[in-house]
């Protein structure tokens, strides 16, 4: 249930096109803003496909923080 409705946000966030203005990540590599937005949408789906469902709550969050980390994305402090 809750990775569906995280891709049923993302989803009308990219059909509304409103991208996220704030999120806490970022990537070093990449200078656009507007492509690190639609490059972060993208990476979370492929992270959370890869995930699955099975992991809930914190063991959720740190599979995500590790795949988006082994992508080259970075906290924000």
């Amino acid at each position: 249930m809750r990775v569906t409705a995280f891709f049923a946000c993302l989803c009308l966030m990219l059909l509304s096109g409103c991208l996220p203005k704030s999120k806490d990540w970022v990537h070093p590599q990449v200078a656009s803003p507007r492509k690190e937005d639609q490059l972060f949408l993208e990476d979370s789906k492929f992270c959370e496909d890869k995930i699955g469902a099975q992991p809930q709550g914190q063991a959720h969050d740190k599979a995500l923080a590790d795949c988006l980390s082994r992508l080259g994305w970075q906290r924000k402090e």
